[in-house]
């Protein structure tokens, strides 16, 4: 028996494969199938099952695809039972119930037949428990609210019961919005996480209830509608479009959202109008979650390994619409001398000048949670999901700089802004770190 950790960066998704002496099954599954099938030629053995613990909010299921090209059998949460198993020769899984992050979420418990089907040796714990935390209840709206709170509490409950060299292999790490403040840490066991996850840790509900949901984070709105399409399956089914060559007028229609890959840096001193800033690192699908709405079409400016890049990551998370991209896009816009846009990339010391002098106000677009761990005493708080819909409370009198972590959520939020048609705007350079680097004063 072998277990395989299949990894996303940005959306933080974890997949596995459970390789048994009679063919492997899959759970949880991305959208990019390749990795499966690679792992099917290499292993000499069928996918025979794909288990899917839930219907996932952050990304699109590949449970129809990998089913497609595999022919293997799918289990999904409300159409798993209870106990039901799966034999795959030396290791047998089985299914337990562990409604509360969704009303259908089911975990699977990995036994190996040589040590008896008493003692489970793993669990894939999908979005219910995560290293550090449990999966968020309230993704439903607050009619179900409650009824799935008291859910999650009764399946934290049954974890704690399982045996505590348990391994638990959750669904996502740290940087997910499906809970509050995860771990990267995989696997973990059920030992561990009753040693150091506060939500195991809770007496009674009521102390589980005031924990969860304090600076619980606004998860970013297309969650919604990726959940709708996993749970209705539309769409599911659709390989990866080929980005087309698009000319460069494209880049001034307004009815497409141009994202420019560049780093903050560059994008600071010289971009297109309009466009918004989510470089192609590690923070680029949190940028693009906050910032996109998969009805709207895209197109991507940034070198062919960054389009790459977004394009995967953006196939994964279910934006579908986009358009093209525009090749050598800003140096062509340059050289056709068209209008272009800039704002200040201040380093930290600037910033507190202009605040100490009253010329500029910094705005922290990072979550709940993150600002109350650590913030600028002075900083206004508005999380970068919030920034359209409390425009209203940013000053026209003054500099607004943005602030976040490292730089790169200031950045988009700030061409965010500029797009909104807010002259004044400017990028903290380097984000909280570069302030605490420079010794200025930090509220914890």
């Amino acid at each position: 028996m072998e277990i395989k950790v299949f990894y996303v960066p940005g959306i933080s998704h974890f997949s596995y494969a459970v390789i048994g002496q009679k063919g492997i099954a899959v759970i949880d599954p991305k959208r990019e199938i390749d990795d499966y099938l690679k792992l099917q030629r290499e292993a000499l053995l069928p996918i025979t099952h794909i288990l899917v613990t839930h219907h996932h909010a952050d990304f699109i299921s590949g449970h129809i695809l990998l089913a497609d090209a595999t022919n293997a059998e799918v289990r999904i949460g409300e159409n798993t039972a209870e106990g039901e198993e799966i034999e795959l020769g030396d290791v047998v899984i089985k299914a337990v119930k562990t409604p509360g992050h969704t009303p259908e979420h089911t975990s699977f418990l990995l036994y190996e037949k040589a040590y008896g089907l008493n003692t489970p040796f793993a669990v894939f714990s999908g979005d219910s428990l995560f290293s550090g935390d449990v999966g968020r209840p309230d993704l439903f709206g607050p009619e179900m609210q409650e009824e799935l709170t008291r859910a999650l509490f009764e399946t934290v409950s049954k974890y704690k019961k399982l045996p505590e060299h348990t391994l638990v292999y959750p669904a996502h790490g740290a940087g997910s919005f499906c809970g509050k403040k995860l771990s990267q840490r995989c696997p973990t066991t059920i030992g561990y996480e009753k040693l150091n996850n506060p939500m195991l840790k809770c007496r009674d509900y009521g102390e589980f209830t005031n924990l969860l949901f304090k600076h619980m984070p606004t998860p970013p709105p297309y969650y919604f509608t990726t959940s709708k399409r996993n749970r209705t399956e539309s769409g599911l089914n659709r390989e990866p479009a080929r980005l087309k060559s698009l000319p460069l007028k494209t880049l001034a229609d307004k009815t497409k959202t141009v994202i420019d890959l560049r780093d903050q840096a560059a994008f600071a001193a010289y971009h297109i109008p309009g466009s918004l800033n989510i470089a192609a690192d590690a923070h680029f699908a949190t940028g693009a979650g906050f910032a996109l709405n998969p009805e709207n079409e895209i197109v991507l400016v940034g070198s062919p390994a960054d389009i790459a890049y977004a394009r995967s990551i953006l196939y994964m998370m279910g934006f579908d619409k986009i358009s093209g991209l525009v090749e050598d896009a800003v140096e062509s816009w340059r050289k056709a001398a068209l209008p272009h846009e800039s704002f200040p990339y201040l380093p930290p010391e600037k910033a507190f000048n202009l605040v100490k002098e009253d010329k500029a106000v910094i705005v922290d677009v990072r979550t709940e949670s993150e600002y109350e761990e650590e913030h600028i005493p002075s900083a206004l708080h508005i999380p970068l999901v919030k920034l359209k819909a409390q425009i209203d409370k940013l000053p026209r009198n003054r500099l607004i700089i943005f602030q976040c972590g490292h730089g790169c959520r200031g950045s988009l939020a700030a061409s965010i802004l500029q797009r909104e048609g807010f002259p004044n705007v400017a990028n903290m350079a380097g984000g909280l770190l570069a302030w605490k680097a420079k010794g200025f004063p930090v509220n914890t």
